[in-house]
């Protein structure tokens, strides 16, 4: 039988997911909580860990994963929730550690990453026209309220470069794409990023939660028997459109497949999530009604280029070589969308 040596033990760690032990221990040692009961929930855009506490609260333990976009922004996110929840608005609330710090930070093979704890999110996922409606309200009391933030600043603004600039580096190291279709994704982008010069001078701009693609936030009864919203996982917030924050929802339910629109049923929902966001106190202008088409493109180039950048992690089957050549037909169709009325 073959015995490997030392130098068949050049073992370079890619990302490492943390066993559920370690993770209470860290949750018991940094925030001075019993922990009962602690499991993996997701490995996603971060590993996400279930806390349940002995007097039977409940937490969400979010490992951070090392993103290709830069450092972490967990500071500026902390802040922004503690903001949100001191204005009265749905949001979960995040945990300081027991010295104060928004998160701790935890040697990996692969490097540092910030571990922080949030307060579960009761409720379920909005589904019924008046739960949408409710979520639209929600997101608009957010960007109200957000208005007058002053605590530290975003890393990331979510401007053309962010949603889709830094995709094409990322589709560039892809290691199966053909040069024809990066070429072809490098004419898109520069093509979307033309026009968006064009036209966000008239554009709405707030501070966007970043991916509200309506499972990031529940609905719940509240002690008086009322319905209520709160939002979560504000990892992808920043400064930027209110188009783009509108759009995703809608990007999340639309079709992948001929004639790739949205039925009648999806386009009654979409109206009901942006008539509520305006009965919350959203403003919503032509000229962000407007640019809806636009946006779907650019967040679906943004979530392209953050399963692209994970082939270390997730596999370049996650975003195969034929799905990439597919998907600027499934944007050429949204383009031509007509999303003015709501």
């Amino acid at each position: 039988m073959f015995s490997p040596t030392s130098d068949d033990l050049n073992l370079i760690s890619s990302h490492t997911t943390a066993a559920a032990s370690a993770v209470s221990d860290w949750v018991a040692r940094h925030y001075g909580l019993p922990v009962q009961q602690c499991y993996l929930i997701r490995r996603n855009l971060n590993d996400n860990y279930a806390v349940r506490a002995t007097d039977g609260s409940r937490y969400v333990a979010r490992l951070c994963a090392i993103r290709p976009r830069g450092a972490f922004n967990v500071d500026f996110e902390v802040a922004l929730l503690a903001h949100l929840h001191a204005q009265g608005v749905g949001v979960t609330m995040p945990m300081l550690a027991a010295n104060g710090a928004t998160s701790i930070t935890l040697p990996f093979p692969e490097g540092p990453r910030a571990l922080v704890l949030f307060r579960h999110c009761d409720g379920a996922v909005p589904d019924t026209p008046e739960e949408l409606h409710l979520t639209g309200a929600t997101l608009a009391q957010i960007h109200s309220a957000a208005r007058s933030y002053t605590g530290p600043a975003s890393r990331y603004v979510l401007d053309g470069h962010h949603l889709a600039g830094r995709t094409l580096g990322y589709l560039a190291a892809h290691p199966e794409l053909d040069p024809a279709v990066l070429d072809a994704y490098r004419q898109l982008i520069e093509r979307l990023l033309s026009e968006l010069a064009e036209v966000e001078g008239t554009l709405t701009r707030v501070m966007c939660h970043g991916d509200t693609h309506g499972f990031n936030n529940h609905v719940y009864t509240d002690a008086g028997g009322g319905q209520r919203a709160a939002f979560f996982d504000f990892d992808d917030a920043g400064p930027g459109f209110l188009a783009y924050d509108l759009c995703v929802w809608l990007w999340s339910n639309l079709p992948r497949k001929a004639p790739m629109e949205p039925d009648e049923a999806l386009l009654k929902r979409w109206q009901q999530y942006l008539a509520g966001y305006r009965a919350g106190g959203g403003l919503v202008t032509d000229a962000d009604l407007a640019a809806l088409p636009l946006f779907l493109q650019l967040r679906h180039l943004w979530n392209m280029g953050e399963g692209v950048a994970r082939v270390h992690h997730w596999g370049a089957n996650m975003m195969s070589a034929d799905w990439l050549k597919k998907q600027p037909d499934v944007m050429a169709a949204w383009a031509r969308l007509e999303l003015r009325r709501g």
